[in-house]
């Protein structure tokens, strides 16, 4: 075999005058073994993954699941209750399912009730399906006004602490395909179903409440309703790792459009372009715990986008506010309002200790983050960087299975500090 091999090389040498035998051989020896190495590398990350994830085996296939109730008390919400529940099937790469599920109550009134479905390539189709389904009350959102220069009106707050905020009720439904043949570009098309009523959090206090006390015409959007849409868009995705990444790009651009043949009570498009970087400075060594997290968020609404939809920013998953606890962090809940948004984060990360304890795997991060943000009607006027608002600070990280991430962060504004707590990975 050895000799037929050498003999075929003699042949395809002298086909190529211009490249001599040897330099061929070595050619090739040297692309075999770099493939043979390539396939260990697979092969180990594809190990540490799932090593990371799965928690018990069911008829030789590896599960993972993790799980957590939710019990705290607020002054402003009360006592909060629920679960969170996650379960993935890792009998193939990435998985053949996964499934996330959340019941979250307050003793006030609050709701943030999810169910999230995702099946890579179901029944061998080359396309990833993913289902979500949310159902939210908010008896504390916030509307201070369109613009990017709206102030806050201590006097007014300390009279009445609910005269920025508003109950807002939404129920939100999503079912996405995504064409992934092309890794790492990947082609997505949906359609999106949203329903948002606004209301008075206490009609005996209804002075007291903002955004119904401007004029007709001020605001759209007052009476509630359905913003439906179908969504197109292009993904590069080049992460590590979906849930973890340390290296890798995620940019997307999306375009919603809207209107009444899907039942849509407000139509108008809505352009999303995210880009996240993940990546080592050139400073740190190639090992290092470090590793530096950049966003920047361009969007732009219609005119017919009603205002509660303007605190909020769209993409493959939309719903995410302004202000809070993902964007701009340090001001308060959906603080800014427009047409056009331009968002800016970025967060140094570094791993402190991974433990495995009974079969389980926890990760602790601690970061150093920074935020800027501005809203305006044109988008000549949102890239001004001259109106920005900046946020910063400091936070941690537990990861439970490369599955369950429990967050705390602490946000500074020039309109205040806030500690923040979260689930899952905010980019």
């Amino acid at each position: 075999m050895r000799s037929a091999y050498y003999l075929l090389l003699l042949i395809v040498s002298v086909l190529l005058p211009n490249l001599p035998a040897p330099l061929l051989a070595e050619d090739k020896t040297e692309s075999l073994e770099q493939a043979a190495r390539d396939a260990r590398n697979r092969a180990k990350q594809g190990y540490e993954r799932l090593s990371r994830r799965r928690t018990f085996d069911l008829d030789g296939v590896p599960y993972g699941a993790t799980a957590l109730p939710i019990t705290f008390f607020t002054p402003s919400s009360g006592l909060h209750y629920g679960g969170w529940l996650e379960v993935a099937n890792y009998g193939r790469e990435p998985y053949v399912y996964r499934a996330n599920f959340q019941w979250y109550l307050t003793t006030k009134g609050k709701r943030n009730h999810h169910m999230r479905l995702e099946f890579p390539t179901p029944f061998g189709l080359p396309v990833n399906a993913r289902l979500l389904t949310r159902d939210l009350k908010n008896r504390g959102a916030n509307f201070f006004g369109i613009g990017n220069d709206t102030k806050i009106d201590k006097q007014k707050t300390e009279e009445e602490s609910d005269y920025y905020r508003y109950l807002l009720e939404q129920q939100q439904s999503a079912f996405d395909l995504e064409y992934a043949e092309l890794e790492p570009m990947i082609i997505f098309s949906g359609l999106r179903f949203n329903r948002g009523v606004p209301s008075r959090i206490d009609e005996v206090k209804a002075d007291a409440s903002y955004v119904f006390n401007l004029r007709e015409g001020e605001v759209r959007g007052r009476g509630g309703g359905w913003a439906n849409f179908i969504v197109v868009g292009l993904m590069f995705d080049s992460r590590n790792d979906q849930e973890l990444p340390t290296a890798g790009l995620l940019s997307e651009a999306s375009l919603q459009l809207g209107g009444s043949l899907l039942g849509a009570d407000y139509g108008y498009r809505r352009i999303t372009l995210i880009n996240t970087h993940y990546w080592r400075p050139s400073f740190l060594a190639p090992t290092s715990p470090n590793v530096l997290v950049t966003r920047v968020v361009f969007e732009s609404l219609g005119d017919d986008a009603p205002f509660y939809e303007l605190t909020e920013v769209g993409g493959s998953i939309r719903g995410v506010e302004v202000g809070g606890g993902s964007f701009m962090r340090g001001f308060k809940t959906r603080r800014f309002a427009d047409k056009k948004k331009m968002l800016y984060s970025a967060e140094l990360r570094r791993t402190f200790k991974s433990v495995r304890w009974r079969g389980h795997y926890f990760e602790t991060l601690g970061m150093l983050f920074g935020d800027a943000g501005r809203v305006a009607p044109s988008v000549g006027k949102v890239l001004d960087p001259a109106e920005l608002h900046g946020s910063g600070g400091f936070g941690c990280r537990v990861t439970w299975n490369s599955q369950l991430s429990l967050r705390a962060d602490f946000a500074a504004s020039a309109e205040g500090n806030v500690v923040l707590l979260s689930f899952g990975n905010l980019f």
